[in-house]
């Protein structure tokens, strides 16, 4: 189940998780077992400048699906209406940075030296060749 429900604490989870400190516009979606309505796992956007946002996520394995996927990608392309979203990954970050990878990021550039990890990279993932973007149905 997806929620929006209660920023705060979505906001909280998700920030202590990757060691963040949200800015004030930080907006959260989260992803809620529906056998025992825990949480499961969190994604994050700040930064939003109306051309791109920031993404963030953090979850225990197995929490993302394709539902949560396509709430996720629409809230950048469709209701903020960017052209590419980005995320930050340091290095010492491998699962997360494959993760971004298999989604569809693309590595923008590394970072030497960016990161108490070592690099930081930065990836985007283009409007364009979002693969998870849900058909918008008609009203």
């Amino acid at each position: 189940m997806i929620t929006t429900y209660n920023q705060d604490f979505l906001t909280r989870w998700l920030c202590e998780r990757i060691g963040l400190v949200p800015s004030p516009d930080f907006k959260a979606i989260g992803s809620v077992s529906y056998m025992d309505n825990r949480l499961r796992g969190v994604v994050g956007f700040d930064g939003y400048n109306g051309a791109s946002v920031v993404m963030h996520m953090a979850g225990e394995p197995g929490w993302l699906d394709r539902t949560l996927l396509q709430a996720a990608f629409d809230y950048p392309f469709n209701v903020l209406g960017c052209n590419q979203a980005l995320a930050f990954v340091p290095s010492g970050n491998e699962v997360a940075l494959d993760i971004d990878k298999r989604l569809g990021f693309e590595v923008v550039i590394e970072l030497d030296a960016a990161h108490p990890d070592g690099s930081l990279f930065v990836l985007r993932m283009r409007r364009d060749n979002c693969k998870w973007i849900a058909p918008r149905r008609p009203h």
